[in-house]
């Protein structure tokens, strides 16, 4: 995050996030839960016209999440997702020297809200969660495809939906699974959402949102 306002800003609403939840934790007796995930993030097109696209590459997703849940009814969290794809030519076109534009890395900062179900075994806990927050891009253009300075990353909003399961493992631990879909705004602001390579190829955005999955599991660690 290069804006030193931006990051000021999301470094300030995990502190409050933190502290808010430790304050109904306190009231409320609630549970509290640090769970590190990994898993397969699920990539889109970024940039498309009408010979090729631009797109990222399915990778790996991970990152952490603390948890405050009230009587395993509802729950309350905030997380951190860090994502890194390679940026590729679906179709090269003639005088285009290969297929590798660059990467993109993503870090999300969300705050989500989760409603458990109980089941029949009482050792599973069904939940659904949708959640906000920002994402912040980090762009890299390889050499061949780049003439100068280096595009710079921005700071957009974007928001998830998803389902999920626990699975009891002792008092303590837990195996977290789930399935998440997430959606940011491309935050069209310069050349009308245009880029061009060196080749005179142009690229506009293929949608003024960007929409990603995500499968992963983690361990939940009960802290309290």
């Amino acid at each position: 995050m290069r804006n030193p306002k931006q990051r000021f800003a999301v470094i300030t609403l995990a502190v409050a996030v933190s502290l808010g939840g430790a304050s109904i934790a306190r009231a409320q007796q609630v549970a509290v839960e640090l769970t590190p995930f990994a898993g397969y993030y699920i990539a889109a097109d970024i940039y498309s016209t009408n010979g090729t696209v631009v797109g990222l590459a399915n990778d790996i997703a991970y990152g952490g999440r603390l948890t405050f849940t009230t009587n395993q009814s509802f729950g309350l969290e905030f997380a951190y997702t860090r994502t890194q794809s390679n940026a590729t030519l679906k179709r090269v076109l003639v005088g285009q020297p290969n297929d590798q534009v660059g990467k993109v890395g993503i870090d999300n900062y969300d705050i989500n809200f989760l409603a458990l179900q109980r089941s029949n075994n009482p050792h599973v806990l069904p939940f659904v969660e949708i959640g906000f927050g920002w994402a912040a891009t980090h762009p890299t253009i390889n050499t061949d495809f780049v003439q100068g300075v280096q595009p710079q990353g921005h700071t957009n909003f974007n928001f998830n939906f998803g389902l999920g399961t626990k699975i009891q493992m002792s008092k303590a631990v837990a195996l977290r699974l789930e399935g998440r879909w997430r959606v940011m705004s491309t935050n069209i602001t310069t050349s009308g959402g245009l880029w061009c390579d060196p080749w005179g190829y142009c690229y506009q955005y293929a949608s003024n949102w960007y929409d990603s999955g995500e499968l992963n599991g983690g361990l939940s660690i009960r802290l309290k």
